[in-house]
Order: C-alpha cells, then structure tokens, then sequence
C-alpha cells in the first residue's frame, strides 16, 4: 500500500478557525457598507424633507397679501392672508413636535427647533424679535397699522433617524 495520509486533527482546527476570521472580517465589512448607506439614506432623507419644508414656506411667506395682512409674528409661529385672501399660518408647538401649515397639514415632523426672526428695513437691518413686530389682531382691515416687517429670517432643525439636518433662509414678502 502506498502512503497515504489524511488530514489532522490539528490542520482541520487551523483551517476552521481561519475560514472563521474571514468570515467574521467579511461580515464586518458586509455590516459597516449596510450602516453607510443606512446613514447615506437617512441624510437624503432629512435633507429632502426639510427642503420642501422650508420652499413651501418661502414661496407662501412671498406671496403676503400687503404690509397690513400680518396677524402673528412670533418665534415659532407666523400667521399672515395671502394674495388670495386665505389665512395662513405656520406653527411649531416645541420640541419633537412637527412644523404644521394651519394648525392640521404636517409639513415636517421631528423637528427640534423652529425660529423666525423679523427684520426691519433699516440700514443695517435691525432685529425686531424682541419689540415685538407689529401686526394686526385682524389682519387686512383698513384700520390696521402696516407691520415694520421687513424680512423673515426662518431657521429649521430636524431630526432624521441619529442624523440633525439643519437649513436657514431669508425671505422678504413681495408686497412689503
């Protein structure tokens, strides 16, 4: 008979034990590429999102019926009549709560923090937050004083999964 030799106890070992780190550093890989895009996703996500958000409000904050149609201005709230005389009104209750159009449509949710900040039209602009701005409890009567309002500062924060998207405009409404 010829020699014939099998396999020992000790190369088997070897070579399960081998086979285990490899799959153990193919699995690693397999799961650090899956939290990329996981985490890739969530960012589109929140950007795309926060995006419309913060388009719709510009595009709706420019068409204010005129400098008399404010009826809040408030850190977190903004109510105004639009060039189609409906009322509009963007809101922000507090932490985790969504950013809502009219008190009922969600425009995003998760949202960490709201502010608008009120400019005037000075030279330089000046802060007019704290005054506060004027606005008319009924928004569009002739009586009303026109707002000192003259630009809109909105910055917005979201969350999105573990991901903090953030975005800042300025907006000055056509008819100011």
């Amino acid at each position: 008979m010829k020699n014939e030799r099998g396999v020992t106890l000790i190369e088997m070992i070897f070579s399960i034990i081998l086979i285990g780190v490899i799959g153990i550093v193919a699995s690693n890989v397999f799961l650090f590429s899956t939290k990329s895009v996981l985490t890739g996703n969530n960012v589109r996500e929140a950007t795309q999102v926060n995006r419309l958000a913060m388009d719709r409000m510009i595009r709706e904050i420019r068409n204010v019926r005129d400098n008399k149609c404010v009826q809040t201005a408030a850190a977190a709230d903004f109510k105004f009549v639009d060039g189609q005389n409906n009322t509009v009104e963007f809101s922000w209750a507090g932490a985790g709560a969504p950013l809502l159009r009219n008190t009922t449509d969600t425009l995003v949710g998760n949202v960490s923090s709201l502010a608008f900040t009120y400019y005037n039209n000075a030279d330089p602009p000046v802060n007019i937050t704290a005054l506060p701005p004027t606005v008319c409890a009924t928004p569009c009567a002739a009586s009303c004083t026109a707002t000192n309002i003259w630009s809109i500062n909105i910055d917005l924060t979201t969350q999105s999964g573990t991901e903090t998207m953030q975005l800042r405009s300025q907006v000055h409404p056509r008819s100011f």
